[in-house]
């Protein structure tokens, strides 16, 4: 198995998507979101999942929601979910956001 750790830039990610929601949806939206953050840890835990890379980096990605992209980094028995990022935004801001 696994174990996942988010760092502080993803759960800063976390955060704002929070807000986001919160001031322009409602809470049944944002538990929704975190419903599906949950099971994708649950999966990721499992370590019976297939990664696409994140572009021309060493990072795979996995698709949240429709909206958003976690972006992680898997060394020996450890997932780390480097950020979640906005599907919708700069593709060239996400990528520089990823590989500095």
């Amino acid at each position: 198995m696994i174990r996942v750790e988010i760092t502080e830039e993803a759960q800063q990610d976390i955060d704002n998507i929070e807000e986001f929601l919160l001031q322009n949806w409602n809470e049944r939206v944002l538990l929704n979101f975190y419903d599906k953050l949950e099971n994708a840890i649950t999966i990721l835990e499992s370590g019976k999942v297939f990664f696409e890379k994140y572009e021309d980096t060493k990072y795979r990605k996995f698709l949240l929601t429709k909206h958003n992209t976690m972006i992680c980094d898997l060394r020996a028995d450890v997932l780390y979910v480097l950020r979640i990022i906005n599907n919708f935004q700069n593709p060239d801001d996400n990528y520089e956001s990823i590989s500095k």
